[in-house]
């Protein structure tokens, strides 16, 4: 207690201290007070009983949080340091200064809750384990509302630390000052994720106002007192204030909870008797006023204010004034300037996806991006005390800076890969030109040479064929002759065989006749013949006719003979069918002759005698009849016979001649078929060499003509493979050209770029060297295109011209002249 009265009336004393135009939240008083002791009461006092050093830590870091958060600058902080170490000298004898100064002072509440203990207001083990507790704590955050792509360098984690601690306490409201783009309400959304409060905003619009606020402020206290009564966040930020009344309200929910007027009395009647028994069972008396009070603890107890306001302007300084209550009934969070590591690790984080030749570039492009972004501040100082003018660096100008970066080097490497890949197309296909061109040399020698061959095998042939040719016109001549001759022959024997047919043709009725009266004789007629013990003299002479026939007998005539003749009447049949009538001697026809020349020697006469004798005797008479006419035919037969040899034997050499003759035909043939193919072949191998030939030609004048583009499209082509690792230097120089300069004059310009050139060069990232930042935002056309447009020639204009036209905000062009707004319409 006597160390923080002592650090108090010291820091009252102390005129750094004191409170200013720009320092005007530099009010210290019983209050701060309070508050340090309301956080050492928020700890365990068993967890540091017999461990003074570990307890004044904890009074050691609310002194910090409840002094030093709201300092403006490094030299207070440094003052407020010195006067810390003094008061803990004089107060804290026997303690180690070293142990108590220990870096890592960071109490919180939650990272006993994340190691799975209950709720202890402790110390963290090193600045890891808040890493990995706030990392996993931002994964859960972006799994259940939108997500937020944070940077978790150490002074977002102290921020973190720091807002959790304010919401944590009863009556605990922040006010967080910090330019825009430093992160106060991402961090401030991740805090209250981590306290377990809801986030409750308003939406503010072209309308909002008064009665908005009041409706959004009736719903807060009733979520904070009535239902559900829970924890909540008001997050508000100085754009929200759309009217300096707004104020009003909130100084008196800061000051005491009470806004006048704000439910009517019929309202809270309702809503006390909403927590009629929650305040009973707190002990809180059942009457107007204690119900009224009890309300009001109750809201100020869960309802925390979150006030995020810039410190740009009078502004914030005047709305301090105005309402007290927003320096004193809250705690003060200064957000100073990232740091160089924290710019870096910002700007690492944001370049990773970000395709780099070398992962050393990221590194080296990060340092710059804070190289860049830190020069701003030197150079603002210089630019106010030479011109006497104010410009201002934020957080958002360097992840505007990192965003422009990384817009400008796709875009530009696109334009270059888009070039570099119609280059390497056409190089590509002139190769392949000049692949094919070598190919068809080839082709067309492999061509030539099968023309060769063809030619050859082809006059060969053409030799064959004449060679056959001619054989087998020998061979046809030959087989005419033949087939001539044979036709001859034919003839021939065909005019004999149709003398003798026509001949022979008169012997064939008798003889068929002859057969007829052998089919007619059966054996029952003979054996009625046979038996005649006396026949008639005409059977006699019948028999007797057939015995000299038959038999050839030529004396014994009688019946007995011709009964023994006929004793076998199938026999006898059978001899008589197989006698051949062609074959009679002549002494048989003489002998025959008389008896056949008898008057009864006739079928009609005999058959009314003998019906087996009259068909001897018709079968006698036929036999001699054709016998007599066949002798006389066949001299003419045997010619028949003699000239169809003939025609046969020269049928069948002309057979033979005529299978030669074909054999050489089908060879003449199949080798005019083969000669025919050949000649096809060889005419196609030879247009298609023509072919070759012209392709050839042609490509020649192609890949000659083109010659010289091919080594100019090739030396393009590294150029552009250089480009485009020099444009990771070409386009960082760029877009800190487009991001910080506008503010500044001709000479701060030169400088500025001068000093980025130097230090991307001595940091080995890829660079042209001397390049123009002009030539990287526009091109010649582009610039001629704006002076026609009206826009003046000079330099800083066609700067200014390149930043209003590659930039992503919105321009504010300073314009007394009318130059600017002359080139824009």
């Amino acid at each position: 207690m006597n160390a923080t009265i002592d650090a108090l009336q010291t820091i009252l004393n102390n005129p750094a201290f004191l409170p200013s135009a720009k320092k005007f939240h530099y009010q210290f008083n019983l209050r701060d007070i309070a508050n340090i002791f309301q956080g050492l009461l928020n700890t365990d006092c068993n967890l540091y009983r017999g461990n003074p050093v570990k307890y004044l830590r904890v009074w050691l870091h609310e002194m910090n949080r409840v002094f030093v958060d709201r300092l403006v600058s490094q030299s207070d902080m440094q003052e407020m340091q010195g006067i810390f170490e003094k008061v803990s000298k004089k107060h804290f004898q026997g303690v180690n200064m070293e142990d108590l100064f220990a870096e890592d002072l960071i109490f919180t509440s939650f990272i006993s809750v994340y190691g799975g203990n209950d709720k202890k207001y402790l110390q963290i083990k090193d600045l890891a384990q808040l890493k990995n507790c706030l990392e996993d704590k931002l994964g859960e955050y972006n799994e259940t509302f939108a997500e937020m792509n944070l940077v978790l360098f150490t002074n977002a984690m102290e921020h973190i630390t720091r807002i959790v601690r304010i919401v944590d306490l009863p009556c605990g409201n922040a006010l967080l000052v910090g330019v825009g783009g430093s992160g106060k309400q991402s961090l401030s959304k991740l805090s209250c994720f981590i306290g377990q409060l809801d986030m409750v905003t308003i939406l503010v619009n072209q309308t909002y106002g008064m009665a908005d606020l009041k409706v959004d402020l009736q719903s807060f206290y009733i979520k904070a007192a009535v239902k559900p009564a829970m924890p909540q966040a008001f997050l508000m930020t100085d754009g929200q204030i759309a009217n300096e009344t707004f104020l009003v309200f909130l100084n008196d929910l800061l000051a005491s909870g009470n806004i006048p007027d704000l439910f009517t009395r019929e309202e809270y009647d309702g809503h006390f008797g909403a927590i009629r028994n929650a305040a009973k069972a707190a002990g809180v008396p059942d009457d107007r006023s204690a119900l009224f009070a009890f309300f009001l603890d109750r809201v100020r107890k869960n309802l925390h204010l979150i006030l995020c306001h810039s410190p740009v302007g009078d502004t914030f300084r005047i709305r301090g004034r105005k309402f007290p209550a927003l320096i004193s009934c809250m705690v003060v969070d200064e957000f100073h300037p990232w740091p160089r590591d924290a710019l870096g690790d910002v700007a690492s984080r944001f370049l990773q996806d970000l395709p780099m030749p070398d992962d050393d570039l990221y590194d080296k492009l990060a340092a710059n991006m804070a190289e860049v972004h830190l020069s701003i501040d030197h150079a603002n100082q210089r630019f106010l005390a030479s011109e006497r003018r104010f410009n201002y660096t934020t957080p958002k100008s360097f992840l505007e800076l990192i965003t422009f970066y990384k817009g400008l080097l796709s875009k530009r490497r696109a334009t270059v890969e888009l070039n570099q890949e119609r280059l390497e197309k056409g190089l590509d296909i002139m190769e392949q030109v000049q692949a094919k061109v070598e190919g068809l040399k080839q082709d067309l020698s492999v061509k030539m040479v099968q023309v060769e061959e063809k030619v050859n095998a082809t006059n060969i042939l053409i030799e064959q064929v004449t060679h056959e040719s001619e054989k087998a016109a020998v061979e046809e001549e030959k087989a005419g002759k033949e087939a001539e001759a044979t036709s001859e022959l034919a003839a021939n024997a065909a005019a004999i065989k149709a003398e003798a047919d026509g001949e022979l043709q008169e012997a064939m009725p008798a003889m068929a006749a002859a057969e007829e009266a052998v089919n007619c004789l059966t054996k029952p007629a003979i054996q009625e013949l046979k038996a005649l013990g006396k026949p008639p003299p005409d059977c006699v002479e019948v028999t007797k006719a057939v015995l000299i026939m038959l038999k050839h007998e030529k004396k014994n005539h009688d019946w007995k003979n011709a009964q023994k003749m006929m004793q076998n009447p199938g026999q006898f049949l059978d001899e008589v069918v197989a006698f051949n009538p062609k074959d009679i001697p002549d002494w048989v026809l003489d002998a025959l002759d008389p008896v056949i020349k008898q008057p009864f020697f006739n079928y009609e006469t005999m058959r009314g005698k003998s019906s087996a004798a009259a068909y001897l005797c018709n079968w006698v008479i036929n036999i001699v009849t054709f016998n007599r006419i066949y002798k006389k035919v066949a001299p003419l037969m045997q010619r028949v016979e003699v000239a169809t040899e003939t025609k046969e034997k020269a049928e069948a050499k002309l057979a033979i001649v005529m299978a030669q003759l074909k054999q050489v035909q089908d060879m003449v043939a199949a080798l005019n078929a083969k000669l025919t193919t050949a000649k096809e072949e060889l005419a196609a191998t030879e247009e298609e060499a023509e072919k070759c030939k012209d392709k050839l030609a042609l490509a020649e004048r192609l890949v000659n003509g083109l010659a010289d583009e091919y080594q100019r499209w090739g030396s393009t082509v590294k150029g552009l493979k250089q480009q485009g690792l020099t444009l990771i230097g070409d386009c960082m120089l760029g877009s800190a050209f487009v991001g910080y300069v506008s503010p500044f004059s001709a000479s701060f310009r030169m400088d500025l770029r001068t000093a980025w050139s130097a230090d991307i060069k001595d940091r080995g990232i890829p660079f042209t060297d001397g390049v123009d930042p002009l030539s990287i935002l526009a091109n010649e056309a582009d610039v001629a295109t704006w002076k026609n447009e009206g826009l003046p020639a000079d330099r800083i204009s066609i700067e200014n011209a390149a930043v209003v036209t590659s930039c992503a905000r919105w321009p504010l062009m300073i314009d007394p002249q009318l130059q600017g707004g002359k080139w824009v319409k």
